[in-house]
């Protein structure tokens, strides 16, 4: 069985003009939100041409035009005042809406928090050129936070939720490529005493591991829990595929 997906909750903004209109794509025997596939789509092939075109400066402009997409989710949901929208906002109204992976409710501290260390992590890079400091806080929230957000919280089975994640990945792969085509012997390397692109690497993959920490811990202290689908779908139980 395959199912449709959302994207991180610091992306929604993107589903909520085109909520009505759900689409799902057919891709190697599984089934992806459209809005997944174009906005993992558009992320990587709009930083593959500008790493083409502008080298390392590229994937910073294109890594900043992801990111500020994220931050701008992240403003949205802090202005509503609250991490979760009404059951009425989460999808079609269909048996097959009671399959889709969807976002457990967050509240505003976590956007709050990811909003403060994104804007942190982008201007590391664009006002001091801290390149592998910018990329572990960003490694942080989207490799961390996000990604184990997206496996453990969202509502369905591990194998479901794992195919909301492109977006998030690609996210992490520009972060990856920003810092790995950066010059080792530049500052934004030896400022945090890296001198080489192994030990960069490195550095990367432990703030993503403290990422998914510290997104355990806020979820157990704030008591945040994957969503009952039941309660999101009333379809839920009646015939549809679990």
């Amino acid at each position: 069985r395959l199912t449709g997906c959302k994207f991180h909750p610091v992306q929604n903004w993107v589903h909520r003009g085109f909520r009505h209109r759900w689409h799902r794509v057919a891709m190697a025997g599984a089934t992806y939100s459209l809005y997944e596939v174009v906005f993992t789509a558009a992320a990587l092939s709009g930083s593959s041409v500008a790493w083409i075109a502008y080298g390392h400066s590229g994937l910073i402009i294109a890594l900043t035009c992801v990111v500020g997409l994220s931050a701008l989710g992240d403003v949205l949901e802090v202005l509503r005042g609250s991490g979760c929208r009404p059951a009425a906002d989460r999808g079609p109204k269909d048996a097959a809406a009671s399959a889709w992976p969807v976002e457990p409710e967050l509240p505003p501290q976590w956007y709050v928090g990811m909003l403060a260390i994104q804007g942190v992590g982008m201007a590391a890079q664009l006002l001091f050129g801290l390149t592998v400091m910018s990329g572990m806080l960003l490694c942080f929230v989207f490799g961390g936070c996000g990604v184990y957000l997206h496996l453990r919280y969202y509502s369905g089975s591990y194998e479901d939720n794992a195919r909301t994640l492109p977006p998030v990945l690609s996210i992490v792969a520009i972060i990856f490529a920003m810092v790995m085509t950066a010059p080792s012997d530049g500052r934004g390397y030896t400022s945090m005493g890296v001198h080489d692109k192994w030990g960069a690497m490195a550095l990367l993959f432990f703030a993503g591991l403290f990422g998914a920490a510290g997104a355990q811990a806020f979820c157990w202290y704030m008591g945040v829990a994957p969503r009952d689908l039941k309660e999101t779908n009333p379809f839920a139980g009646l015939g549809s595929s679990p």
